[in-house]
């Protein structure tokens, strides 16, 4: 799953979706997982804190029952 999220001046997580993904269940655990989140720290440009598009690949490991 990949999702595509953007950290704010503050290091907030803000603007996640899912950009690439083989299942809705797991589409959303991936943005459950990215909404909570804790702060990141900015991204800095010219010494000022700027606003950074991220994307991240996760991957899950499914277990048989």
């Amino acid at each position: 799953v990949y999702v595509q999220f953007v950290i704010d001046k503050e290091g907030n997580v803000t603007d996640a979706k899912v950009v690439r993904s083989p299942d809705k269940l797991l589409s959303a655990a991936a943005l459950e997982h990215v909404k909570k989140m804790p702060k990141w720290k900015p991204g800095m440009q010219n010494g000022r804190p700027v606003k950074v598009r991220m994307v991240s690949p996760m991957a899950f490991r499914i277990a048989n029952r």
